[in-house]
């Protein structure tokens, strides 16, 4: 008998122990955990709007500087229009004068860029 009483009574030493962890919380447990995932949230949205920036806009920006660096738009309209995109411009003919005054502007321009080179 004197077993049986030992048995009873660390039974209920262990509920003791196992009631002082006391009891969950169940009330505001929403308004307990949104303060941590709202920084949560708006650390990954920065970090992703970062990334983004860095990774995408700052590239597309520098290979958009570097293709106009080099780009020439008359050379290009040439290149069209010998290849036949305007196929409205094949059946006018073109003024004497026209073919004069870019031969002119042809010049001009290459003097600018002799110019401009010398400079640097």
């Amino acid at each position: 008998m004197s077993s049986d009483a030992k048995s009873v009574s660390s039974a209920k030493q262990s509920s003791k122990v196992s009631s002082s962890t006391g009891r969950p919380s169940l009330k505001n447990l929403t308004r307990a955990r949104v303060p941590r995932a709202g920084l949560f949230g708006i650390s990954l949205a920065i970090t992703g709007a970062l990334l983004w920036k860095i990774n995408v806009s700052d590239r597309h920006k520098r290979n958009i500087s570097s293709f106009y660096k080099d780009f020439d738009p008359e050379r290009d309209y040439a290149r069209m229009k010998g290849s036949g995109v305007f196929k409205s411009l094949e059946g006018q003919e073109r003024p004497a004068w026209l073919h004069e005054y870019e031969a002119e502007l042809d010049k001009a321009i290459a003097t600018l860029r002799t110019s401009v080179t010398r400079k640097w």
